[in-house]
């Protein structure tokens, strides 16, 4: 059977994120980065602004350089929002890094079968060109964000397909092309060439993947070990690396650092509980929309003192509720409270997840069901309308203490971690 890999790539991400943001930045130069340029625009591009440039040469070089600090809580969201949306085209999907998905199209039964119904060509001709389409057309409209995809019988195939398809196309290489599509390309594009493999190379006379050719599999090999003989496979678009799906949520987390005030007496608690209760307002949002429940809350308190203290209970059965969850993370937040040292840290996470699964009913006792018919509203409010669209609870709290958009509070350090 014919493999057809395909990659994805968001399109200039982080800059994308902020101008979906902020809509005022759209179409204008914009950077991010805090030290040098994380990701830049594709205005930005033109004017010479380069990932991994410092900002100060960045700003030289486009003195109308839009620069933000990026927000990691808010990209994270929209990577899984790509993803989810990948999972619906295919099982196998994964996420590689910040930006860039793989997913194994190869005899997805009914997505793929649907794309090639009553095509009369060889299988070297088919072409899923149409289902590209139809995903980035999904991830356009529930996301905002531009994709560039690149299909191929390979992953390194398919990843350089995508280089050729930025920004927002899409490039499919024919069974049979890999080799006249590979030979162009110059040495350090090929993925696993680093910039001293590269140099090596070159010192040689090797600068394309067509010079590259001309090396014998045995000289690559003594040269470059296992990763050699890597090499000469990926070069000639014979390489079978499988995509390797993602592994499923084990845990998620929420945690964020700020500047403690000076009255260790309170310890602050009606702060502490309130941001408590934002995170894991954050989580449990985190945790329905992937159709998760958690049966494990831990918190942890990190002190000016760098003392770390966290407890964690267990609870009988599986939930998902924010109110059921929060009961549990504000008696342990109690627990935590006896030092008197300031806390700059608070954190919570969610872990023995489970899918969901049906629940037998009860004649006079509705199980809460109107409670998870109410945070399901607030979900969906959510979703329409920005996380800080519904604060709930303690949350409240923080209301005039943290500036907040319709993304929910700005944190000082966000952190998603799962």
């Amino acid at each position: 059977m014919l493999r057809r890999i395909l990659h994805l790539d968001i399109d200039a991400f982080l800059a994308s994120v902020e101008q979906l943001r902020d809509p005022v930045l759209i179409g204008k130069p914009v950077a991010v980065g805090t030290g040098v340029v994380a990701s830049r625009s594709y205005e930005a591009k033109a004017r010479g602004v380069q990932t991994a440039m410092p900002l100060h040469e960045a700003l030289r070089r486009c003195p109308e350089l839009i620069v933000r600090a990026g927000d990691s809580r808010l990209a994270e969201r929209y990577r899984q929002a790509v993803a989810e949306v990948m999972r619906r085209f295919s099982p196998v999907v994964e996420v590689c890094s910040l930006d860039d998905f793989y997913a194994d199209l190869t005899g997805v039964p009914l997505r793929v079968e649907q794309a090639l119904a009553g095509s009369t060509r060889s299988e070297a001709e088919q072409t899923l060109a149409g289902l590209c389409r139809e995903l980035r057309a999904q991830v356009r409209a529930e996301t905002g964000l531009s994709v560039a995809q690149g299909l191929g019988s390979t992953r390194t195939v398919a990843r350089l397909a995508t280089t050729r398809a930025k920004p927002g196309g899409i490039c499919e290489v024919a069974a049979g092309g890999e080799l006249e599509f590979l030979a162009g390309f110059a040495v350090e594009q090929v993925p696993g060439i680093g910039p001293k493999t590269a140099a090596i190379l070159h010192q040689v006379g090797v600068r394309t993947v067509r010079e590259l050719w001309a090396l014998d599999r045995e000289l690559l090999r003594q040269s470059f070990g296992t990763r050699g003989d890597e090499l000469w496979r990926r070069c000639r678009g014979l390489d079978d690396a499988p995509v390797e799906a993602t592994p499923t949520l084990r845990s998620i987390s929420r945690e964020t650092s700020f500047e403690p005030r000076h009255d260790a007496g309170s310890q602050q608690r009606d702060f502490l509980r309130a941001m408590l209760s934002y995170l894991l307002d954050r989580a449990a949002s985190e945790l329905r929309q992937q159709r998760l429940s958690t049966r494990t809350v831990q918190v942890r308190l990190g002190h000016v003192d760098g003392v770390q203290q966290q407890r964690a209970r267990s609870l009988p059965s599986a939930v998902e509720r924010t109110d059921v969850l929060m009961g549990v993370a504000s008696a342990l937040l109690d627990e935590l409270l006896l030092r008197r040292v300031l806390v700059r840290l608070v954190g919570v996470t969610l872990t023995s997840l489970v899918a969901e699964a049906p629940v037998q009913g009860r004649l006079f006792d509705d199980g809460g069901a109107a409670r998870k018919r109410l945070f399901a509203a607030v979900d969906a409010v959510r979703q329409r309308h920005g996380f800080g669209a519904v604060v709930v609870g303690a949350s409240a709290e923080l209301l005039g203490q943290l500036p907040r958009g319709p993304h929910g509070f700005q944190l000082r350090t966000p952190s998603l971690t799962k």
